[in-house]
């Protein structure tokens, strides 16, 4: 029996060594990672110049009218006369330097004293074009297609249109 016990206490030993010897299991690793944010400033916008067609002559047929922000012009439908000055919808943007979509409303309405006219937005890139604010700032043009009714009412037309801008 003699022989038997110091098998035993070897045994014991190597597992008291064994629990002291740290394993992959039993060891602790750290990492550290970065984080970054960037605040920009409030967009900001200012109206430089309002939205004018002009001044239009209507028959029976009705027409439209449209002014192109991209290239700067009006175009007016055969069956309408339009004369004087036009101008488009310039816009000063202001905010931080970086990209801004540029989103509006579909159509809105010029109201005078007869039917309300329809008028469509035009924007260069359409609905959801970007822009870049360069230096913190960009001027944009907005022009629009007016659909004037048939043996429309005479007399002097306005209406507003909505710009939302949000960065990209």
């Amino acid at each position: 029996m003699a022989g038997r016990q110091p098998r035993y206490a070897i045994a014991a030993m190597l597992g008291s060594l064994a629990a002291g010897t740290p394993g992959a299991a039993l060891a602790a690793t750290a990492a550290t990672g970065t984080a970054q944010a960037q605040v920009l400033e409030e967009i900001q916008f200012a109206v430089l110049l309002d939205m004018d067609f002009g001044k239009v002559a209507v028959g029976t047929a009705g027409g439209t009218v449209e002014l192109d922000p991209g290239s700067g012009s009006r175009a007016c439908d055969p069956a309408l006369v339009c004369v004087g000055s036009f101008a488009m919808s310039r816009l000063q943007l202001s905010g931080s330097d970086a990209n801004v979509m540029v989103n509006f409303d579909p159509a809105f309405l010029l109201t005078g004293p007869g039917q309300p006219i329809i008028a469509e937005p035009r924007f260069p890139g359409g609905p959801g074009a970007v822009i870049h604010l360069s230096g913190g700032a960009a001027v944009v043009n907005f022009g629009a297609r007016l659909h004037i009714n048939a043996n429309q009412a005479p007399g002097s037309y306005s209406g507003q249109f909505s710009v939302h801008l949000e960065y990209n």
